[in-house]
């Protein structure tokens, strides 16, 4: 190690040039005070350029004084205000340091001043020669770093006089910050961070608060009038916002960048920075829940009148004021912290406590940024006071994350309370309909059953008992023939049999329901001697062919085979199936069964006459299917129609 530094220590001797951390840290300087009152600096520290009072800086005799840096001057109680002295004479003084010429033997060597401060000029003389300005005369800039290039100013290895002539109204007094002299690469790192968090930091908070206020503004022009009190809420955040944004202008701007007259410009900072109280108050009143009316009303008109009172043309030495001006600031931060804290103590909750634990740190912050101010503490200091509103900002955050937090909370609980009685409600429902299912298939059963008896009774009870009483009583039938009890009881077993097929499913499909039928009676038709054709064609389902449907059909087709069979003396039978639209409406389609005889021709006779109940039953039964039925007679034989529609028609 100790060689390392040897070698260091030999290339600097050799070279006669510093490395990059050779860096010296001013922290002496002397003072004179001048008896110039002109604001406009000299161009140059020379006889012709330096006006009377100035003038004795040249004279070696003079006696400077030695303090400490950073130096302040006291500022007069008000601001001086009394002395009946304007911005048109200044108070001249002179600082004078001497740069060792190690800190200049460094590439790029700069001048580093963290901060200077007055109601005034301030211009930098680098061995006479004039090196840097302000812009303004009585608007300093003292947020921002000084940062001097000394290229061309300074001589390579020689040592540096540096004079600082500090111009500033009488009673608002002064400060200047300690100096660093070193390279450019050295001393930017320091620089760069006692910008960031002096201007930088609260730039970008103060871009993101903005933001979040438009996005405020635009949902107050959404809920306006269908939420009106939470539009408010929203109304009142972009307001405070925007207000804070101005006020916080005092910290942000450069002496070169503002183009306004500095009176203004501090009324306008003053009334914003009042203004964002008022908002403030009125937003957290709101968030808490609290009902301060009196308050409310007269924080409006404290605003007004502070704002009128304080305008610049009532106040010839209005820099001077100020100091007094800022103290008008004090009853609406009182009325903020005091809402705060009985907020906090009414609610306590969470949100509530940190808010209280930023109020409590606003006066100590306050008062450091008054000493700050009025010199009266170390001005190479942060200024806190333009945090206010980024530890006001993320405490806001925190509310409304809270808030989201706790109604995400509740839209879960209130979705499992929902999907509970949900399950609950479906499970009723799931009952419901089992015992509504239940209810239907017995109500069903019970159809089937009385439908099962009726046609048992009208049907194979009927024949039997027909039969039955015959036996009993030895009749003949009406043309003398002799009693044939096996043809009666077959025809009963027939309508036994077609009850029973007349329950199985056939699934919407005629020629199922068809073939049944042709198993059922095509022995009974051969026995009889008689032919029977089936010429069957492909049908479309019928989804209203249930089982009382099919049993309807049957003994439509039973009624007719049985009737040819009986009294048509016909030798052959021809059986069709075809699609076709109603005979009475061509617009509705449906399917047509055809049964046509060789026998004796029929003509069904308009009026049923008593005892002929087949014709009526294959009518009533036509009807109940929204059917139609005809016979057609011909020189051989008779041709009965039955037409089905393909869906259920209302009759």
């Amino acid at each position: 190690m100790r060689g390392i530094v040897l070698l260091i220590a030999l290339w600097w001797a050799l070279t006669g040039m510093a490395p990059a951390w050779a860096q010296v840290h001013v922290t002496e300087a002397q003072t004179w005070p001048s008896t110039s009152t002109v604001w406009e600096p000299p161009n140059g520290l020379n006889t012709a350029d330096l006006d009377e009072g100035d003038r004795a800086l040249l004279d070696a005799g003079m006696r400077w004084q030695t303090v400490a840096l950073p130096h302040a001057q006291a500022r007069a109680p008000w601001g001086g205000l009394g002395q009946g002295l304007t911005a048109e004479t200044a108070k001249v003084l002179w600082y004078r340091a001497t740069l060792p010429a190690t800190a200049l033997a460094v590439q790029e060597p700069r001048l580093y001043m963290p901060r200077w401060q007055t109601s005034g000029t301030l211009a930098v003389y680098v061995d006479g020669r004039l090196a840097w300005q302000s812009g303004s005369q009585v608007w300093s800039g003292f947020n921002h770093p000084l940062w001097i290039d000394l290229d061309g100013l300074v001589r390579q290895g020689r040592a540096a006089e540096v004079h600082v002539r500090m111009a500033s109204m009488p009673g608002a007094g002064g400060a200047l910050s300690s100096w660093w002299v070193g390279s450019s690469q050295g001393l930017q790192p320091s620089m760069h961070w006692r910008t960031f968090w002096q201007t930088g930091l609260v730039t970008y908070w103060r871009a993101a608060f903005t933001i979040l206020s438009l996005f405020a503004l635009a949902l107050w022009f959404k809920y306006r009038r269908s939420r009106p009190d939470e539009a408010k809420l929203f109304l009142l955040f972009f307001a405070m916002s925007l207000s804070q944004s101005i006020a916080a202008l005092l910290f942000l701007v450069d002496s070169e960048d503002l183009d306004m007259d500095f009176a203004w410009f501090s009324w306008m900072t003053l009334v914003a920075l009042l203004a964002s109280l008022m908002c403030m108050f009125q937003f957290l009143c709101r968030v808490q829940g609290q009902q301060w009316p009196r308050l409310g009303r007269v924080l409006p008109l404290y605003l007004i009148a502070v704002a009128v009172v304080t305008l610049p043309p009532w106040w010839p030495a209005y820099l001077a004021m100020l100091p007094v001006f800022r103290l008008l600031l004090i009853p609406a931060m009182l009325v903020l912290l005091i809402g705060v804290a009985v907020g906090a103590w009414r609610l306590r909750s969470r949100s509530s406590a940190l808010l209280a634990l930023w109020g409590a740190t606003v006066p100590p912050l306050s008062v450091h940024d008054m000493a700050m101010q009025n010199h009266l503490s170390d001005i190479e200091g942060i200024y806190l006071t333009p945090y206010f509103s980024v530890w006001l900002l993320m405490l806001f955050l925190v509310i409304v994350f809270t808030r989201y937090s706790r109604a995400q909370d509740l839209a879960v609980h209130a979705r499992d309370v929902l999907a509970e009685r949900l399950a609950a409600q479906e499970r009723e429902l799931v009952q419901a309909h089992e015992r509504l299912r239940t209810a239907e298939r017995e109500q069903t059963l019970m159809h089937e059953r009385q439908r099962l008896m009726r046609e048992m009774h009208d049907g194979v009870g009927s024949s039997l008992m027909s039969a039955l009483r015959l036996v009993e009583h030895g009749q003949n039938m009406a043309n003398g023939a002799p009693l044939d009890v096996a043809q009666v009881l077959k025809e009963c077993i027939d309508d036994l049999k077609l009850s029973i097929d007349s329950l199985e499913p056939v699934h919407a499909d005629l020629l199922a329901l068809l073939a049944a039928l042709r198993y059922r009676l095509g022995p009974r038709l051969e026995g009889a001697g008689m032919a029977l054709r089936w010429r069957m064609n492909d049908l479309p389902p019928l989804p209203w062919l249930d089982a009382q449907s099919a049993l309807h059909v049957l003994r439509i087709l039973q009624e007719v085979l049985t009737n040819i069979v009986k009294h048509s003396g016909a030798a052959e039978i021809i059986l069709t199936t075809t699609e076709a639209p109603s005979p009475t409406d061509a617009g509705i389609p449906g399917v047509q069964v055809r049964v046509q005889d060789n026998g004796r021709p029929f003509t069904p006779p308009t009026m049923v006459p008593p005892g002929r109940r087949g014709l009526g039953n294959v009518r009533s039964r036509a009807r109940a299917l929204g059917a139609n039925v005809s016979w057609v007679p011909g020189d051989a034989g008779t041709v009965f129609t039955l037409w089905l529609p393909l869906g259920r028609v209302a009759h």
